[in-house]
């Protein structure tokens, strides 16, 4: 039998990766920030850092396009405390140094940890809920429907389900069922959509046994377009369906949305006309966004009275007030420049609208501006850019396309165009097939593919031929 010795040592292995510092993540991190969550970043840096202050003069002519945007090189030592003047001691006492650990930081601590504001339908629920005189365990109920409703305000948990967590029986789980649906808006608190569209026919005063029977039995033929089975089902004609259709478009689907209202987009970057048949780019700021790095702290390092403890912070927060400057202009940079490659490739787009767009994928646009595909993908990332032709997300200019029988690039979202345009231009009783509208796009010189004809329509939220025929 074999011995088997067993022995303990050190052996070392070279590796090379790559690894980033604070002050790259921390660029990363600005760059990938919409400007209106990079506003809310700014606020928080401007609230924890006393270095930073917002410019004066806001007022002052935005940077052209083309400038080259500053940026600190880094080529300082924030251990050297002599390179700026002296401040004056009656300065250095009004200002604030590290916490001291009393009881207003225990105090901020607490209201960190605050939870964020329930979404606006449930916030105007609770609200109308509480003027409301209710027994105990039917408000309790209540409150935990409220709480289990989905974005669009459906009621997708099942009450027997909500009745044991609120400790509650049945009844009084439907009594509350039917309060909460009372109260505004109408349909919310549905299990269904049958059931959200006749809640909003009863507060409208507009519901009848025929419109009942067809969302009791009718909703399949409905969502499948098929109106002749419709009217056979209900023994009505083809025009009392449609009759009876025109009061349900008239409703809304998803009553939870209505209370959020439409979102409002801030575009991260403008191109306009420039008065010269040209365009430029205007990056666009918040006041926030203007910041810099107070002077009056940079002098505070040159005060010998300053002790060590304080001159150590001092150094620390300057440090990261300048990185913060540089990362915003870094920012800025990086997405101008994208700006102006859109004036490069997309001038036809600019001019005469998206049927013109050009395919210039993230790769291309990396290889122009000589940085990596990821910078180019996080830079255009919930970014917006406002256009002569609308306000567009900044990824909906960076994609593949198809070289037309000219030779011509021609974009995927060109291409998309073209089809929309197409169906909006179709006979409503003879709506055009997948098969027909990829023979349209190839004797216009685009040759696409039945089947990418199917994934551009679903993309762009276009139903097929069949749920598109209208039969009068």
């Amino acid at each position: 039998m074999t011995q088997q010795q067993l022995s303990a040592g050190l052996s070392g292995k070279l590796e090379q990766h790559t690894s980033l510092s604070l002050n790259q993540r921390r660029s990363l991190e600005m760059l990938a920030l919409p400007v209106v969550d990079l506003d809310l970043r700014l606020q928080s840096e401007l609230q924890s850092n006393p270095m930073l202050e917002i410019e004066e003069n806001l007022a002052a002519e935005l940077p052209a396009a083309n400038a080259e945007l500053a940026v600190d090189s880094g080529n300082y030592d924030e251990n050297d405390y002599e390179n700026n003047g002296v401040l004056a001691e009656s300065w250095a006492d009004d200002l604030p140094l590290p916490g001291t650990g009393d009881a207003n930081d225990d105090r901020r601590d607490f209201f960190s940890q605050i939870s964020a504001p329930p979404p606006a339908l449930k916030s105007s629920l609770l609200a109308e809920l509480a003027v409301l005189s209710l027994p105990e365990n039917i408000a309790r109920a209540a409150l935990e429907i409220v709480g289990a409703l989905d974005d669009d305000g459906y009621l997708s948990t099942s009450t027997a389900d909500l009745a044991m967590v609120a400790g509650v029986d049945m009844p009084e789980m439907e009594s509350a069922l039917k309060i909460v649906q009372q109260i505004a808006p109408a349909g919310v608190a549905a299990r269904d959509l049958p059931e959200c569209l006749n809640l909003q026919l009863e507060r409208l005063g507009k519901s009848t046994a025929q419109l009942k029977q067809l969302l009791s039995i009718g909703i399949d033929d409905l969502e499948n377009n098929r109106l002749d089975h419709l009217a056979d089902k209900l023994h009505v004609s083809l025009a009392e369906v449609e009759s009876m259709l025109k009061t349900l478009r008239s409703l809304n689907p998803a009553p939870g949305r209505q209370e959020g209202g439409a979102g409002v987009i801030t575009p991260d970057l403008v191109i306009e006309k420039d008065g010269n048949s040209g365009y430029r780019v205007v990056p666009v700021y918040s006041c926030n966004m203007r910041i810099k790095v107070s002077p009056v702290y940079e002098k505070l390092l040159d005060d010998p009275l300053l002790a060590d403890a304080e001159r150590q912070f001092v150094s620390e927060k300057l440090a990261s007030a300048r990185e913060v400057v540089n990362s915003l202009k870094r920012r800025e940079s990086t997405l101008v420049r994208l700006g102006e490659l859109l004036i490069k490739y997309q001038r036809g787009f600019l001019d005469d609208g998206v049927e013109h767009l050009k395919s210039f994928t993230m790769k291309n646009a990396a290889a122009e501006l000589d940085v990596s595909e990821s910078t180019v993908s996080r830079a255009v990332d919930n970014k917006f850019v406002d256009t002569p032709q609308g306000v567009f997300p900044l990824k909906y200019f960076f994609a593949a396309g198809y070289s037309t029988a000219d030779g011509d690039d021609v974009s995927g979202q060109a291409v998309k165009a073209m089809i929309r345009q197409l169906i909006n231009d179709e006979d409503p009783a003879r709506p055009l097939s997948d098969d027909a509208i990829a023979r349209e796009l190839k004797s216009r010189g685009v040759p696409v593919a039945r089947r990418t004809v199917a994934k551009y329509r679903e993309a762009i939220n276009i139903p097929s031929s069949s749920l598109r025929k209208k039969f009068f």
